[in-house]
């Protein structure tokens, strides 16, 4: 599981100092646009011609986008920006799914662009279907509240009922205001695009395991399975904590009524087969900091204070203990995986800050790369099954039926 794959740096210290990155950046796109352009005009082939200007306002177009997006956020994200496992692989599916549909719909005698229009309008109506029914349905979030974390599909959240139904609404828009001009039929296009829908749920549930979202069930000792654990991080680790199943990073808290009222949060009891175990803490330490990196003085390390927290607005007070849990259960970032604990021992009164421990979830059943399987040879299935058809509309039925029993 890699919620997060890499990080694009935002800050380049081989640059001058006066010469920030934004500016090169977008100095290197318009010089490209501009070769671009001055080559269409040497060339004869008016095909040639016509891409190569349309490449060269694509050019312009990512500087521009690019410096303003180092411009916004180099200050705001030290380590880069991020990119997601989930969100490339939507990003990969998109393109693969499309690229494949446009290739088979040329066989057809159905032109490649009205496909790719299609791929567009399903893929946004899809994706708001999809967010809007795990926001409303699955978190149950008011209007203003949805409106605040709906574009944050990195942390998972994507519905596939939702996202079916989402599809509908806006193909059915695309085809009363669009399409129905042209004289597409909707199940030849159907077919069509079938075997594309079984790669892009391939392509999706792979995000999910490694988003570490849409986990099976706790797999037992003796299960002929391998179980997969989840990192600190992941949704699968929020669950499995809410439920029950598991304390969120190998120890409990003490009562309410053994707490300090100014300062720390007490322990309770330490598994003995954890890493916070192994790492040094003990039933009835003191946690003075919990924070996420590996090294000190790293850029990304980020402390949380477990201290009281009076809200002078509202006159509500905090209790460290409380800030404990919302710091490392409700608040933990997306991509880090590693704890920092920093503690006053019960045993001797000593300070000290515990190596990093990276807590896991129990053992799951990767239904993930279940259905990653499942959807693989659902694909060839189709494939192979599409020129035996012998009326519109039976290989999409084919996907639904396929699709059904695997669930």
């Amino acid at each position: 599981m890699r919620q997060v794959l890499f990080h694009i740096p935002l800050k380049a210290d081989w640059l001058p100092a006066h010469f920030p990155l934004y500016l090169f950046v977008l100095a290197v796109g318009f010089i490209l646009a501009a070769l671009a352009r001055l080559s269409a005009r040497s060339i004869r082939q008016p095909a040639v011609r016509e891409w190569l200007r349309g490449a060269a306002s694509w050019l312009a177009g990512f500087g521009i986008l690019a410096a303003l997006v180092i411009w916004f956020t180099a200050d705001k994200l030290p380590q880069g920006l991020p990119i997601y496992g989930f969100g490339m692989m939507l990003f990969l599916a998109f393109l693969l799914c499309t690229g494949l549909a446009s290739r088979r719909a040329a066989r057809e005698g159905i032109a490649r662009e009205h496909v790719q229009d299609v791929a567009i309008w399903l893929f946004i109506g899809g994706l708001i279907g999809a967010r809007i029914t795990f926001l409303r349905a699955e978190r149950n979030l008011a209007f203003t509240e949805m409106l605040q974390e709906f574009y944050k599909i990195w942390d998972g959240g994507i519905v596939l009922y939702g996202s079916v139904l989402g599809g509908l609404i806006a193909y059915f828009l695309a085809y009363l205001l669009v399409f129905r001009k042209y004289g597409l039929a909707t199940l030849r296009l159907a077919d069509v695009l079938a075997p594309s829908i079984a790669v892009g749920l391939c392509l999706g549930r792979f995000g999910c395991f490694l988003n570490g979202c849409c986990y099976g069930q706790v797999a037992c000792p003796s299960c002929p399975v391998y179980a997969v654990h989840f990192p600190l991080s992941a949704p699968a680790r929020e669950g499995l904590v809410e439920q029950g199943y598991q304390t969120p990073a190998g120890f409990t808290l003490a009562p309410a009524r053994q707490q300090p009222k100014e300062i720390g949060a007490r322990v309770g009891k330490v598994d003995p087969r954890s890493d916070a175990y192994r790492a040094g803490l003990r039933d009835g330490d003191l946690i003075l900091r919990v924070g996420y990196g590996a090294a000190p003085n790293s850029t990304r390390i980020k402390d949380c204070n477990i201290q009281v927290i009076e809200n002078e607005k509202t006159n509500r007070i905090t209790p460290p203990v409380d800030v404990l849990t919302h710091c490392l259960v409700f608040n933990w970032p997306r991509g880090e995986t590693q704890l920092r604990l920093t503690v006053k021992h019960a045993a001797n009164g000593e300070e000290e800050e515990l190596p990093p421990i990276a807590p896991r979830t129990l053992g799951l059943h990767p239904t993930q790369l279940y259905e990653v399987v499942s959807m693989a040879l659902l694909f060839l299935v189709l494939t192979a099954y599409y020129p035996l058809r012998r009326r519109p509309g039976q290989v999409i039925a084919v996907l639904m039926a396929g699709y059904g029993a695997h669930r």
